[in-house]
């Protein structure tokens, strides 16, 4: 764990979307999140909330806490199942309150295919595994079609894992 927040020579970024409130880098009021995986299949985000998303005496709002596992939980389905998907159910558990100007590492882990929909579950903790959230959500996957047309809109820098790619030939020149 220490090192997901130190080694930033492993990390691959996935695309965001410049509407979405959580990973879009020119949203004028988002996280600007930037998402990036690992090998064993879990998606990460360092977390560094200011005093713009507090609730009160400088602890992180669970609206924002909530916004970011939301958006966190479906990238490993995504990944796992090469489509994109909506939230159906999210639940959160506030296990301390978090404080704005530390970083906080988020983790979602593979989902788990339960028939109609899947599930994801993850969580918030800070440099010494101090776990802040948890939460586990229901996911349902956009078709072939709804995912390409989210796709046709997600922003990727040089380096971004090319997700969705190989589904769009005219991005690829073919």
């Amino acid at each position: 764990m220490q090192d997901k927040f130190a080694d930033h020579h492993n990390r691959v970024y996935l695309p965001t979307y410049d509407g979405c409130y959580v990973c879009g880098q020119t949203h004028p009021r988002g996280l600007r999140i930037r998402f990036f995986t690992s090998a064993n299949g879990q998606v990460h985000a360092h977390f560094r909330p200011d005093h713009t998303q507090t609730s009160y005496d400088g602890i992180v709002h669970g609206g924002v806490i909530s916004a970011l596992l939301d958006e966190l939980l479906g990238w490993p389905i995504a990944l796992q199942t090469g489509c994109m998907s909506f939230t159906a159910e999210l639940t959160v558990r506030f296990v301390k309150p978090m404080s704005a100007g530390r970083t906080y590492l988020a983790t979602a882990r593979p989902g788990t295919d339960r028939g109609r929909y899947w599930e994801g579950e993850g969580d918030i903790c800070d440099e010494h595994r101090q776990i802040y959230a948890k939460a586990r959500g229901k996911y349902f996957l956009l078709s072939a079609e709804q995912t390409a047309a989210v796709a046709d809109r997600l922003t990727y820098q040089p380096d971004d894992l090319p997700v969705f790619r190989h589904k769009h030939p005219i991005e690829n020149g073919g």
